[in-house]
């Protein structure tokens, strides 16, 4: 187990390889009109500066971290969506998560870098440049919003709170859960609901306080891996959809800050 002085090293170490992925979205935001967008799917997209901020975090990992393996999204210098190697550590990199909010010049954009002990996230960092915030976790040293800790919001009661979700790329497809009904039995349940197309930004502002709980289906390690550690470390609650510990690579999620978790599984969790 990686104690905490080294993970507390690895954040320090980090910190500027993703600040610097993030000044490649800003730049490349400022060009809007020259970004080339591709489809991996019927709706989701690439961009030429998904690419680039990956080259620069994942260039640093293989350079920094040689003995370590690295997933991440896009495959610019690894493979596309699988690890490069067999390790007990792995590096899960999304270098842009939000992309449609990206190409439509939306602010909810991020670089999230997450590591990955057998199975286990235990270090996240989730860069927002274009909301001028980034959370960071890691086991046993705590969450932080732009270097001052964070912790999950006390809201005790469903109709009190403030929600979050997203919906798949893969709705409108036969046997796909497109996350209506669960959104039809939340939204009477609590005070409001919010979409804002990034699910570790979502999960981050679960860390902070702004959200009570966040639920999503059909989600990838890269989506989650980062964020989650923060929830985690700032205090909250995270599970897949069924109550359980496969939420890394199980493709669903609920975070909550803890005291609201078991009553959010009720409303929106598998039945």
């Amino acid at each position: 187990m990686l104690p905490r002085d080294r993970l507390a090293a690895m954040l320090d170490d980090l910190m500027p390889v993703v600040r610097a992925a993030g000044d490649v979205l800003v730049r490349w935001r400022a060009e809007l009109a020259q970004v080339r967008t591709e489809f991996k799917g019927r709706r989701e997209l690439v961009t030429v500066a998904d690419r680039e901020a990956e080259r620069a975090v994942v260039g640093h990992l293989l350079a920094a971290y040689p003995e370590h393996a690295v997933l991440a999204e896009e495959g610019v210098l690894t493979p596309a969506g699988r690890p490069h190697r067999e390790a007990d550590l792995v590096w899960i990199v999304d270098p842009l998560d939000g992309t449609t909010n990206f190409v439509h010049d939306l602010p909810h954009v991020a670089v999230a870098v997450a590591l990955v002990e057998r199975g286990v996230p235990v270090l996240g960092i989730v860069h927002a440049p274009m909301l001028g915030q980034t959370w960071s976790a890691a086991r046993g040293v705590g969450a932080f919003r732009n270097g001052m800790p964070i912790r999950t919001s006390p809201t005790a009661e469903l109709a009190d709170a403030l929600l979050a979700t997203g919906f798949s790329y893969n709705r409108n497809e036969p046997g796909k859960d497109d996350n209506s009904a669960r959104l039809a039995r939340a939204l009477p349940s609590c005070r409001d609901l919010r979409r804002f197309g990034s699910a570790e930004i979502d999960l981050c502002h679960v860390a902070d306080g702004r959200f009570d709980g966040y639920w999503e289906l059909y989600l990838a390690p890269y989506d989650v891996a980062a964020g989650a550690v923060v929830v985690q470390e700032a205090g909250g609650r995270v599970s897949d959809l069924s109550g359980g510990d496969d939420w890394v690579y199980g493709g669903s999620i609920l975070a909550s800050n803890g005291v609201l978790h078991d009553r959010l599984l009720a409303v929106v969790g598998d039945r």
